[in-house]
């Protein structure tokens, strides 16, 4: 199933483990994600989108908030907004800011 993210072009990371989107185990890397994860960090024309609130949804994607883009001093960027929800995948995942 197509994500958000991958409607709207935001860059893969190709070395990410392949996960299956429907194991919502507690070993699966989204579980791990929303479990842990403050913000995470997907990569979009340019720059990162800092996305916060997430989870897994019933697909077994993550889904999340937009809560900040790099070096973008505005409250939208190429057609997404600050609150904005999205749905993305493990492998568009950049980096993870975990909680303290």
């Amino acid at each position: 199933m197509n994500t958000d993210a991958d409607k709207l072009g935001f860059n893969v990371v190709v070395s990410a483990t392949t996960s299956n989107p429907t194991n919502t185990n507690s070993n699966s890397p989204e579980k791990r994600i929303a479990d842990t994860a403050e913000e995470v960090a997907l990569f979009y024309k340019g720059i990162e989108v800092y996305i916060q609130n997430i989870a897994v949804d019933e697909n077994g994607n993550l889904t999340g908030r937009v809560a900040n883009f790099s070096n973008v001093c505005s409250t939208q960027y190429e057609g997404l907004k600050l609150g904005q929800a999205l749905s993305f995948r493990y492998s568009h995942v950049q980096h993870v800011c975990s909680r303290s």
